[in-house]
């Protein structure tokens, strides 16, 4: 008796701290979302103003790149959690791997969208010293956005079209053994002079 008793207190034991350290990851979760955010649009834009240095050709360039490398691949990733045979928890690794690809375009949407004083920050420098920078990446996400829809819609076309033809062949083989099959009864039915 004295070994039930102890369980029950072990288990409300268990959730009284794994409410707690729940309550701990949102304050970690929650003190980063400040932190990072104060912190990650200037890193960002210093980032691009380094690599474009005022040149525009380089910021039609830079924004192209990033706007489109970095939303087909995170699409192309985030697609693959679409198959049946991959279970729950592979599919939000892989989720979650596709926003972390596409953190570049993410966190120059929070600079151009952003309201806090590092995203104004952030845009200053960009419209500065990095031009065209943040409108191309926007035209170039859109394109990639785009594409792989239309590659996604040809790809199911493609996949529809090989699962009739694989049936059309199925049934003209079908039709074709039951031909033989007939045309042999008749000649074993049709009496041999």
């Amino acid at each position: 008796m004295t070994e039930q008793a102890q369980v029950p207190a072990r288990k409300k034991r268990n959730w009284g701290v794994k409410i707690i350290l729940i309550l701990v990851a949102l304050l970690v979760a929650v003190a980063a979302y400040f932190i990072l955010g104060a912190i990650l649009p200037r890193w960002w834009s210093d980032v691009v103003a380094g690599q474009i240095r005022r040149d525009l050709g380089a910021s039609v360039l830079v924004g192209m790149f990033y706007g489109f490398v970095f939303t087909f691949i995170p699409l192309v990733v985030a697609w693959q959690a679409t198959h049946k045979a991959v279970s729950w928890l592979w599919k939000i690794v892989i989720l979650l791997a596709a926003v972390a690809i596409a953190t570049p375009n993410l966190l120059t949407a929070g600079i151009v969208f952003g309201s806090t004083e590092s995203a104004h920050a952030g845009q200053r420098t960009l419209s500065v010293d990095a031009g065209f920078f943040t409108t191309w990446t926007a035209i170039s996400a859109v394109a990639a956005a785009v594409i792989f829809v239309v590659v996604t819609v040809l790809w199911a076309l493609w996949r529809r079209r090989g699962k009739q033809m694989r049936t059309l062949k199925q049934a003209e083989n079908e039709r074709t053994r039951a031909a033989k099959r007939a045309e042999q009864e008749a000649r074993d039915s049709t009496p041999q002079a």
